[in-house]
């Protein structure tokens, strides 16, 4: 029976950018690494605790408590898009937070993602050659991408209205990041994947979700 390792949160995260002297933001870095894991990266512990401090411009190496946060961070990221089971926590700002610091990190962590997975690719695409992805994962790549220009918007909206948008597209990005990991993962595992039929048995696309959103906040 696995143990399930505990997800940091936030502000656990944002002690290691202090110390570090990291100037982005720890949604950013978990974007990053989930969209590492989505592509199909795999690391050893040392390699992502080398990683996410080269990712965050470190000015020092983590100290052992900031490498023990950070493979927690990895453990519990990696065990949530495993599980099957929607068990994927995004590293966010909580409720407590100004909306501007919310809104930005969702854009951040967006940012994270298509850096991760993009240079996950590239290393797979000269392992195994260009990829090819379904309809449903492309579209949601192509939003995710969108998500990471979102903007505050109207300074005098309503803020009821952006705190349900905020949680819909936290939900949104969380179901689309377990979507593009089910699909890569069953793609590396299957020598005749037939994608279109696979999409199929699932009734609604997560990718759908961000149709009708433009780039702002209302």
């Amino acid at each position: 029976m696995s143990t399930e390792t505990p997800m940091p949160d936030f502000d656990q995260v944002a002690d290691i950018y202090w110390r570090l002297g990291g100037m982005q933001s720890p949604s950013q870095l978990h974007g990053y690494l989930v969209g590492l894991l989505c592509a199909g990266g795999e690391l050893e512990p040392n390699q992502w605790v080398d990683q996410a401090a080269k990712y965050i411009d470190a000015v020092q190496p983590p100290n052992s408590e900031d490498s023990t946060l950070l493979l927690a961070l990895y453990g519990a990221t990696s065990q949530g898009l495993a599980s099957g089971e929607m068990q994927l926590q995004l590293l966010l700002p909580d409720d407590a937070a100004e909306l501007s610091q919310r809104i930005e990190s969702l854009a951040q962590w967006c940012e994270g993602y298509i850096t991760g997975f993009a240079q996950q690719g590239k290393v797979i695409q000269r392992q195994q050659g260009q990829q090819q992805y379904s309809t449903d994962v492309s579209e949601a790549l192509s939003d995710i991408a969108a998500i990471s220009q979102v903007g505050l918007g109207d300074e005098d909206g309503d803020s009821a209205s952006r705190e349900r948008d905020i949680f819909e597209i936290s939900e949104y990005l969380r179901l689309a990041a377990i979507t593009v990991y089910m699909e890569c993962h069953q793609a590396a595992t299957a020598d005749a994947a037939q994608p279109a039929e696979t999409g199929e048995e699932a009734s609604i696309s997560p990718a759908g979700l961000f149709n009708k959103k433009d780039n702002k906040l209302h």
